[in-house]
């Protein structure tokens, strides 16, 4: 190899042409730099670096290896710098070897050559639009580390690729990953056994933030190759892939750089992006990532243009309001409402009833507080705010009113979430009833506690199918897939407001303390399709809504109701008013019964 002196930017490890291998590195303070290169965790050659005082930046060092097949030469290479006699990592690494074992503590963690080529033709990559997305969130280990899960590699990158038909039979479109980065999972803090803590979900500054994880990865190949190799397959099968990226002490043009790097070399969706680490108005800003979904607390109001919308906000109100009107606490009728139908200008709504970080599904039905035993902090850790209910006995059971009441609780769950108007995000596991035992906070649990078990799956089949049955339908419904935001108000003179409130009766509001009832009417000549009515009754006793009146020849048919279990269902038509069971959701349908007519409009009249 022949050195050169190499250019300031960029920084880190890169294939500079044909030929060429530039590394550069940025050490204020420091006077002079080496390029330490190893093989077998053995130091092998020592390259001094040049300074690019010249051009006035001496804290800057750089060297280009070339000739004739360096990169080849160099594949697979670790690496570090020496700066006046001190080991310094590479921030901006593409690869990290030393982290190959998920948890375990190995050798000495360093840079590693990363340039393979990869083959992204037949890829058909189209990023979803706002109005289409249903997100997933997933922990790329959690998924598939399960022995139940039956993939060939489990808690990797090729056995999240292995469940991709899985992802499709339930509907989901747009997999939000926790960290996928070579984050350190070795946390300083200690169990009871004096053992350091596992940093599971992988949200701290410890990380090499350019390098996929080189934990998820199978070991058939390098770990850039193979989360490639599933975002092409995530692609090819029509779904979108968006990155959680929690920056610490990064500067703005670490993160900008980054998620550019993710952009354009991994043909990543979008990010979810902790909005303390700079200001994020940069983001949507930036000439590539403005063409991505950026993920956020709070975007405040953004101007609708002409392109798709690139903000998206998600935060817990959703999740606290939804929960507090599921277990009938008074005053949430409206909250509930408001959210049900709510939409922002210029800015993408997400919902989630459950995430990551609190109890699952599952034991938001099954527990009034947290179990966090485990975790090793005398259950002091985690959220007191849960806005759960156990439904009658804490945790696990055989007691079957307690079981019907939970079922239904969950069926009511998945309807508030995926039938309001935001993008509905689900929690991996949330569609099979997975559970962790009550624990809210399962950040430092690496095991069955966070794995998925899919043996649940089979158990809870039902269950998977109403959520299957409850994503296909808003798939397919015109209501989910509007150009613009409903108002309230009756602004094309159909007759009826695009969407109303109502109470047990049509056209009389009740938002008063102890409501628990809701009637929510879209109204079908403003989205070219039947009415949809939905009934919310939150009371512990049963009640009669009477239901609104629609145009001459057309009738109100039931298309759920999640109190099922407790009777049959109605058949045919329902006339004038329908008897709600407590706690319970039914939808109905405005559908045309004179014979020779359509209760169809067309789109836009």
């Amino acid at each position: 190899m022949r050195l050169e002196k190499g250019r300031p930017f960029p920084l880190g490890v890169i294939k500079a042409g044909e030929d060429r291998v530039q590394a550069a590195i940025w050490l204020p303070g420091r006077s002079s730099c080496k390029l330490c290169l190893y093989r077998d965790g053995k130091l092998f050659k020592k390259i001094e670096m040049f300074s690019m005082k010249e051009a006035g930046m001496k804290d800057i060092f750089s060297v280009v290896l070339t000739g004739s097949d360096v990169a080849e030469q160099l594949e697979g290479v670790e690496y570090d710098f020496l700066a006046d006699g001190k080991k310094v990592p590479d921030a901006y690494a593409r690869a990290v070897a030393g982290r190959e074992k998920f948890g375990k503590k190995q050798g000495k963690v360093r840079g590693c050559m990363d340039f393979a080529d990869f083959d992204w033709s037949g890829e058909n990559w189209r990023r979803l639009p706002v109005d289409e997305m249903i997100l997933y969130q997933c922990h790329v280990r959690g998924f598939t580390r399960h022995a139940s899960s039956g993939v060939e590699f489990p808690g990797t990158f090729a056995g999240l690729q292995e469940k991709i038909p899985y992802l499709k039979e339930l509907g989901v479109n747009t997999l939000l990953l926790l960290p996928v980065y070579d984050f350190n999972e070795k946390m300083e803090q200690t169990n009871e056994k004096g053992e350091k803590k596992t940093n599971y979900w992988g949200y701290t500054g410890d990380a090499f933030y350019l390098a996929p994880k080189a934990g998820y990865c199978s070991g058939r190949t390098s770990p850039s190759t193979e989360f490639k190799s599933l975002i092409k397959a995530l692609h090819q099968n029509g779904m979108n892939i968006v990155l959680d990226m929690y920056f610490v002490g990064r500067t703005p043009e670490f993160i900008l750089q980054c998620l550019r790097y993710y952009a354009l070399n991994f043909h990543i969706d979008g990010f979810r992006i902790n909005q303390d680490c700079m200001d994020t108005r940069w983001l949507h800003r930036d000439p590539l990532l403005s063409h991505v979904k950026l993920l956020g607390n709070n975007w405040g109001e953004q101007p609708a243009g002409d392109s798709d919308t690139v903000c998206m906000e998600m935060n817990d109100g959703f999740l606290i309001d939804a929960r507090r009107y599921m277990k009938s606490d008074e005053g949430q009728t409206e909250n509930f409402y408001r959210r049900f139908r709510e939409q922002r200008n210029g800015v993408g709504v997400i919902h989630y009833i459950t995430q990551n970080n609190g109890f699952t599904l599952r034991d938001l039905i099954s527990y009034d507080v947290k179990h966090n035993e485990a975790n090793g902090e005398r259950n002091q850790d985690g959220t007191e705010y849960n806005y759960s209910w156990n439904c009658g006995a804490e945790g696990p059971t055989r007691r079957k009113a307690v079981l019907r009441m939970r079922q239904k609780q969950e069926r009511n769950a998945f309807v508030m979430l995926l039938l309001g108007l935001a993008v509905p995000m689900l929690l991996a596991g949330d569609e099979f009833g997975n559970s962790q035992k009550g624990n809210n906070n399962a950040y430092c649990q690496d095991n069955s506690t966070t794995w998925l078990n899919w043996r649940l799956l089979d158990k809870n089949r039902e269950t998977f199918d109403f959520a299957r049955g409850l994503i296909a339908f808003r798939k397919n419904h015109p209501l989910y897939h509007q150009e613009k935001n409903f108002t309230g108000m009756d602004n094309r003179g159909l007759g009826a407001p695009d969407v109303s409130c109502h109470g047990k009766k049509p056209w009389v509001t009740d938002f008063s303390y102890y409501s628990r009832e809701l009637g929510i009417l879209y109204y079908g000549g403003y989205f070219g399709a039947e009415s949809l009515y939905f009934v919310f009754n939150f009371h512990w006793d049963s009640h009669d809504f009477y239901l609104p009146t629609l145009e001459a020849g057309q009738r109100w048919r039931l298309l759920l109701d999640t109190s099922v279990e407790e009777r049959e269902k109605e058949a045919g038509y329902i006339t004038e008013k329908y008897r709600m069971a407590p706690r319970s959701i039914a939808v109905f349908e405005g559908v045309c019964t004179r014979p020779g007519k359509s209760g169809r409009r067309k789109k836009n009249q």
